[in-house]
């Protein structure tokens, strides 16, 4: 049957007004800029009142996102959805100034904007919020307020805990590849004027106190090393019962944001269920790998419940369904990977179990086994090897969270592997399920104060071939608290516990299991800082061991909705024209160093093709083996709005290296208006490096 009518979502039956730069006012008197799309009311129904949806972003309404949100906008309002677009403070056509992201004040005008929807004459009191990524981080953030009008929640790939999870920090160390891209084209993005038309006489003078008071985020993210009241802020963790809205959560096990999926269902209070495909930080209909999914028929259904009253069965469904993937060879952009979905009443599933493996040397150096319990006691040893700041370069992915081209995943990592301990297993007899987070017990020697572990759980093809699993990454500096780290002992034998990104996988009889075991992952984060050697101690008496995460196997036949897997129908506005992105990997032999790049570039025109925006950033990012302190990101960003015969170009730079004490970073803006100069600026920061 087709799930439109096995599980029906409401279908378009209005027509719709658009109304642009709609003024929202906060609570400190500031007017924020929205647009807004309603339905108007059938003929026969003159009476009819409309929930509203709103999505908060600092990334331009009146031109980046304008394209999307209208076809949006015009779709969701089509289906008796009024649906409200925001501007941040400070940002696209809002006034005022973006001091940071998910400020206090920016959470509370989104408090404001909902009761405001609410009390609108068209409205039925009833408001919902969704978004991807930052919009995901706003519904999060502002339904921890408790409006009182705020029913229903869909963050998409967003985070519970600021510092855990997102583009920051990754187990107590500083990001590389993601904090150069976002932190460098947020000055960009910042920089750029609220829409002429839409602020009169107080446009030019508006737009130069935008320039001259937004500050760097980056500085600020870099001064915060360590968990604490800065990155509560924004965070729903630790209060996970302050939220009273309906929650649906929706992730990718390829994104970096699924584990507060897993988080939110096992320990929100509120009505809630969650989806999980194989996805990277993108939309669910078009996002790889597949298999793929019409999203929005699943939001509609859940704010049809929730914001409409319709009972639609949508809460009766598992509380959990998510795909689980089997072996495919592994490549940067994969189209679809086999599996199937399964459906969970409550999280952790019934029937979980740990699956231990312990570490146990084999007859060449580094090439080690993983053994079951029965299997007797494992004898001591020690593995050793050294720090090599490059490893992970050549074969993983470019960033902790894949999306788009360049932002890929990773290869067969047998490369990487020659160089550090990997430990495999026999080859299964009968598939193995997981689902959840796997940990490895290490028992660590370092010769470094500061040293990082990173663990790739790998699935081992009968032809060899080892495709990553998951992983994990900790500053062992971290070992005991994010909040108060400590030095390692040199020469001392640590036990420490690094626990992986969730995922579900089938491990298929005849294939193997292996955990390999690293000091870096370039350029996904920053490396340690010094030259040393580290020794893993094996046996009963120092138990390193990998911690798996079982379910009982199944043929995957469980309560799983049908998912609509056609097009949701939303058309096509305006036009994108992108540029071959690229990724390459330089090896100098005389230097010693390994440099990866990339760069995106590419133009839309909006709806009405007045209106054009090309956008793109070129990244440079460098480590070497012989000198860990001395890494090094340069990212160039530029964008260039055309607007009614009128150029605006911003371009901005920003270069972050290292040394064994601090961080070196050195920004750079410059703004023209029609080829002439309107504004410049340059910031030089050193900020110490705190145990990362």
């Amino acid at each position: 049957m087709d799930p439109s009518f096995a599980r029906p979502a409401s279908q378009p039956q209005h027509v719709v007004a658009a109304l642009f730069d709609i003024r929202i006012p906060a609570g400190d008197g500031v007017e924020l800029s929205a647009n807004l799309w309603l339905p108007e009311p059938r003929a026969d129904h003159r009476d009819e009142h409309f929930p509203a949806i709103l999505e908060m972003i600092p990334y331009r309404k009146d031109d980046w996102r304008l394209a999307s949100d209208q076809a949006r906008g015009e779709w969701l309002a089509a289906r008796g959805f009024a649906f409200c677009r925001l501007d941040v403070r400070g940002t696209g056509s809002s006034p005022g100034i973006a001091l940071d992201e998910y400020t206090a004040r920016e959470t509370q005008d989104g408090y404001d904007a909902v009761e405001w929807l609410a009390a609108q004459p068209w409205s039925n009191g009833n408001v919902g919020m969704w978004g991807i990524s930052y919009g995901g981080f706003t519904s999060i953030q502002v339904a921890k307020l408790r409006p009182p009008h705020l029913r229903a929640i869909v963050p998409v790939m967003a985070t519970d805990d600021r510092y855990l999870t997102d583009v920051h920090y990754i187990g107590g160390c500083v990001t590389a590849s993601e904090l150069s891209q976002y932190a460098v084209s947020m000055v960009g993005m910042n920089a750029m004027p609220p829409k002429a038309e839409y602020r009169g006489a107080s446009w030019a003078d508006e737009w130069r106190e935008r320039l001259e008071k937004t500050p760097v985020w980056l500085f600020e993210w870099l001064r915060q090393q360590h968990d604490g009241s800065y990155w509560r802020q924004g965070s729903l963790a630790p209060d996970y019962d302050s939220i009273e809205a309906a929650i649906f959560s929706i992730g990718g096990w390829m994104d970096e944001y699924v584990d507060p999926v897993l988080r939110m269902q096992e320990r929100c209070t509120a009505p809630r269920r969650s989806l999980i495909g194989n996805w990277v930080h993108s939309l669910p209909d078009d996002a790889y790998p597949g298999p793929n999914l019409d999203w929005l028929h699943e939001m509609v259904r859940f704010f049809d419940h929730w914001l409409k009253g319709i009972d639609n069965g949508v809460m009766d469904e598992p509380g959990l369904v998510y795909f689980r993937p089997e072996y495919a060879d592994p490549e940067p952009f994969p189209t679809e990977w086999p599996g199937a979905w399964v459906g969970e009443a409550t999280w952790p599933p019934a029937g979980a179990a740990e699956k231990v493996l312990r570490l146990a040397g084999g007859e060449t150096a580094l090439v080690g086994r993983l053994v079951a319990q029965a299997d007797g006691n494992v004898s001591p040893a020690v593995e050793r090897f050294r720090h090599r700041p490059t490893t992970g370069a050549r074969t993983a992915g470019l960033s902790w969270g894949a999306g788009g081209a360049p932002n890929g995943l990773g290869r067969d990592m047998r490369p990487d592997e020659a160089l550090i301990p990997t430990f495999t297993s026999a080859p299964l007899d009968e598939p193995l399920d997981i689902v959840g987070f796997p940990a490895a017990i290490l028992h660590w020697e370092s010769s470094a104060p500061i040293a990082t572990a990173v663990v790739r759980l790998m699935d081992v093809a009968p032809d060899g071939t080892s495709a990553q699993v998951t992983a994990g990454i900790l500053n062992l500096t971290h070992r005991d608290s994010h909040t108060d780290p400590s030095p390692l002992e040199p020469g001392s034998v640590t036990e420490v516990r690094v626990v992986m990104r969730s995922a579900a996988y089938r491990f298929l009889a005849g294939h193997r299991i292996r955990l390999s075991v690293a000091s870096s992952y370039w350029p996904v984060i920053w490396p340690s800082p010094f030259a040393a050697e580290y020794g893993l101690h094996l046996g009963s008496e120092t138990d390193s061991r990998l911690i798996l995460p079982t379910v009982p196997s199944s043929d995957g036949a469980f309560a799983v909705p049908p998912f609509k897997t056609t097009a949701a129908g939303v058309r096509e506005a305006g036009s994108y024209r992108g540029e071959p992105p690229t990724w390459k990997i330089v090896d100098d032999v005389i230097d010693g160093s390994l440099t990866v790049t990339s760069s995106e570039f590419g133009e839309s025109v909006m709806p009405d093709g007045r209106i054009s925006l090309y956008t793109g950033e070129r990244l440079e990012m460098t480590a070497c083996d012989d000198d860990p302190a001395a890494a090094r990101f340069h990212n160039e960003v530029v964008y260039r709005l055309r607007d009614n015969g009128s150029e605006i170009l911003i371009e901005a730079s920003g270069t972050m290296r290292s040394t064994a004490t601090d961080f070196h970073m050195n920004v750079g803006l410059k703004v023209t208006l029609d080829r002439a100069p309107f504004f410049e600026r340059g910031w030089l920061e050193t900020i110490p490096r705190r145990l990362v």
